[in-house]
């Protein structure tokens, strides 16, 4: 780049003014996502883990700010961003909880500058429907019935415990 110093400054205030409201965002769109990721006294059997979000995003924020200093000065960084948000939603498939698989695929990268969307991929499974959710409920139940591990479940308000295989002698065949 040639011109003088002002020049250049004038440049660098027009790129860095048109691009400081860009924003990445990873949106895990599950009804229960935020309640998997938040809670730290979990078990996950089939693997993944809470903070599955956070955790990556930790991991990776060095490699994220390098991409856009590198990009900010040629494109204003939005693509640069557009590849961390992507990354990050493919580290949730990674370290998600997998019992079912809808959680880790449920990622939804998006870019915006201001109100504008620049970049908006959907998640590659849709956020379960209330039925869905049902169904899914339902399954888990039998299954762990059929392991014999404890069930917990509300009814009318109040929580029941089946006691399985996996709690203390005391507690088993006792309701």
């Amino acid at each position: 780049m040639s011109g003088t110093f002002s020049e250049r400054i004038s440049h660098l205030r027009d790129i860095v003014g048109r691009t400081a409201d860009v924003t990445a965002h990873v949106e895990v769109n599950q009804v229960y996502a935020h309640y998997q990721h938040e809670r730290l006294d979990l078990n996950h059997p089939r693997g993944g883990r809470a903070k599955y979000l956070e955790a990556p995003l930790y991991d990776g924020y060095r490699d994220y700010l390098e991409w856009y200093a590198n990009e900010v000065l040629q494109n204003g960084g939005t693509r640069a961003l557009e590849r961390a948000a992507e990354h990050l939603s493919d580290q949730v498939e990674v370290t998600s909880p997998r019992e079912w698989g809808d959680l880790a695929r449920s990622g939804h990268p998006s870019v915006t500058a201001g109100e504008r969307v620049i970049y908006d991929r959907a998640p590659k499974v849709d956020r379960l429907t209330e039925e869905e959710l049902k169904t899914k409920s339902r399954a888990i139940l039998r299954m762990r019935l059929a392991a014999g591990l404890t069930v917990y479940f509300m009814r009318n308000g109040k929580v029941h415990v089946i006691p399985g295989k996996n709690e203390p002698h005391g507690l088993r065949g006792r309701l």
